[in-house]
């Protein structure tokens, strides 16, 4: 008997696959644990900050994402928050940030959306190449350095989409949810 097969007189155990998503993601929170951090001097940033002076008193600290493109937005902030986590490297993740563009778009201001890329070796450049490829070049996108907001929202897989509301509360969660679905949940969390 090998060493899968179990004890004697039994069928060898079953090999499982982890889907490949899921192992890059993991591979990267291992890493970002490790004390990885972004590349480049132009990559986003997350870091706490103060909370919105224009949220009630007693509002949650938010966590504030810088873009790629030097945009600032705090998470909790005055409205509802969608952050779509990808790597360029994850085939699967296009359908999810095309979704999250058109959602974005269709609320035309009323709700932010952000592409967060869980891979700090990720390049700005490289994620723009990304976005462009995928038609949606102007989605606010960020590299989750630290991994501050994929631990803070317990995202552990790629291709995890969640809407965070003015008062900090996660109010949806999916996976490659469409822009319908994410607009609906945008909705549902104060965009008006």
């Amino acid at each position: 008997p090998g060493p899968l097969s179990g004890r004697p007189g039994r069928p060898p155990l079953p090999m499982t696959t982890p889907r490949p998503r899921t192992l890059l993601a993991l591979a990267v929170t291992a890493a970002l644990a490790a004390g990885a951090t972004a590349c480049g001097s132009q990559a986003a940033t997350t870091k706490p900050a103060a909370a919105d002076a224009a949220t009630s008193p007693g509002a949650h600290k938010g966590t504030e994402i810088t873009t790629i493109g030097h945009e600032k937005i705090t998470v909790p902030g005055t409205k509802p928050t969608a952050l779509f986590f990808f790597s360029v490297g994850c085939g699967e993740c296009a359908g999810g940030a095309k979704s999250l563009a058109a959602a974005g778009k269709a609320l035309n201001g009323k709700a932010n959306a952000v592409a967060v890329d869980m891979d700090p070796s990720e390049s700005p450049q490289t994620i723009r190449q990304f976005l462009t490829s995928i038609k949606a070049p102007h989605l606010p996108a960020a590299i989750d350095t630290g991994a501050a907001l994929s631990q803070k929202y317990k995202v552990a897989a790629l291709s995890t989409l969640i809407v965070v509301d003015p008062a900090g509360k996660v109010t949806y969660r999916a996976t490659d949810p469409g822009a319908d679905q994410i607009q609906t949940a945008l909705q549902k969390a104060g965009a008006k």
